[in-house]
């Protein structure tokens, strides 16, 4: 089996596979046991078998139905301490190396019964995450609808599933950075907080969100800062708090000043 990258961490496993995996032929689910959460998420390890088309081997940091049934039901309990009471070393070793065998034929045979159950629960995620998806989209459809948003601009038309929350979200930074660095993926986004007193003494919240994108011709950046400009305006107006002054800017800083190269002001090149 492989270990998983960091992006599934925190994940449900029943969720991983739901949001990407339609259907699979055959499931082996192998719990560890919830001692493992101590330095494991939920999902160990997975492996798509590529021999055997749709099947999937996993392990979770979950306890098997072995682990909830009582342990007199398998083994003689406090057999190993009536052991070590006699101080005979040889004695508990073998004793403790047959009973971790007889664990793991136990846990190949309740195997079936927690893929079973697992199953079970990706199939409920699967219904649960298609209802969510059918209500976003019919809400997602009367807001078109209701405030004439234009759903035609690229950027606006990824964040459009997060209006129904949008009030839930409105100002949190943590959160609107993730959403914008997954509405300009691959671009890096960077959130410049100040506060600033006005001449009324009143305080002003400037919040400078730059995208990072680098070698754009003068026509491109052109044409980006149009679209770009549309989505600020609808970004400010939904996912901002109404004191906030918000200013988007595309950015190239990698870019060397060179004599004859092509530069755009404010992109590429900048006055001092």
């Amino acid at each position: 089996m492989m270990n998983l990258p960091r992006p599934v961490e925190n994940i449900k496993a029943e969720s991983f596979l739901a949001s990407f995996l339609e259907s699979c032929s055959v499931m082996n689910i192998e719990h560890l046991g919830v001692f493992s959460r101590n330095y494991n998420e939920d999902i160990i390890a997975m492996d798509i078998d590529d021999e055997i088309k749709g099947t999937i081997n996993m392990q979770l940091s979950r306890d098997s139905l072995f682990n909830i049934l009582p342990e007199g039901l398998f083994f003689v309990e406090n057999k190993l301490r009536q052991i070590g009471k006699e101080n005979n070393t040889g004695k508990f070793k073998l004793e403790e190396e047959r009973i971790n065998k007889e664990k793991q034929k136990i846990r190949l045979f309740f195997q079936p019964f927690d893929t079973a159950y697992f199953k079970f629960r990706f199939d409920l995620e699967k219904k649960l995450n298609e209802i969510a998806t059918n209500r976003i989209r019919i809400l997602n459809d009367k807001f078109l609808d209701i405030f004439s948003i234009n759903s035609e601009n690229p950027y606006i038309g990824k964040i459009i599933p997060l209006l129904p929350v949008a009030s839930e979200i409105r100002g949190n930074a943590g959160i609107l950075k993730d959403v914008l660095k997954a509405v300009f993926f691959p671009a890096k986004i960077e959130i410049q907080k100040t506060i600033k007193r006005k001449a009324t003494g009143d305080l002003e919240n400037r919040m400078k969100i730059i995208i990072h994108i680098e070698k754009l011709s003068s026509a491109q950046f052109r044409n980006l800062k149009k679209e770009v400009d549309v989505f600020a305006g609808f970004f400010y107006e939904w996912f901002l708090p109404v004191d906030a002054t918000p200013l988007f800017k595309i950015k190239d800083t990698k870019e060397r000043f060179i004599l004859g190269h092509s530069m755009t002001l404010d992109y590429n090149t900048y006055l001092k």
